[in-house]
């Protein structure tokens, strides 16, 4: 059984109203949650400690998501963390996130059940890969 207390999530995106409502959904259902603005700040953040999942926003000035996974998924130290591609925009190629590395790619406006149900699916897995109970 996945306990969410157990596990920290990092979420990225430039929208401070997007960071406050999935701080807020995540932390209510008992997960730590850590919160970056931007690329680089998220990659400072998993370099110093590692998050068990990562909700990344595709779209953002600067380095995107689609750059912060290419890099995460070419650290050797970091290969195997579950990241969630999020996005508002139409245009964004989907293929592309999940071909550099994404897990799984949702639109805005998310819905919370299937957010969370997707979160706790890519946790189990990876407490599978990684032997953990």
């Amino acid at each position: 059984m996945l306990h969410p207390q157990n596990y920290r999530i990092l979420v990225v995106d430039d929208n401070p109203d997007i960071l406050f409502l999935l701080e807020t959904v995540l932390t209510g259902e008992g997960y730590a949650v850590e919160v970056a603005s931007n690329g680089r700040s998220a990659l400072a953040k998993i370099a110093t400690s590692r998050p068990d999942l990562v909700l990344l926003d595709v779209m953002m000035p600067g380095m995107d998501g689609y750059e912060v996974t290419q890099q995460l998924r070419q650290h050797p130290q970091l290969p195997a963390i579950p990241i969630i591609l999020l996005t508002a925009y139409a245009e964004v190629d989907m293929v592309k996130g999940l071909d550099i590395g994404g897990d799984i790619f949702l639109r805005k406006p998310l819905d919370e059940a299937v957010l969370l149900a997707r979160i706790r699916a890519l946790l189990r897995f990876q407490d599978r890969i990684e032997g953990r109970k």
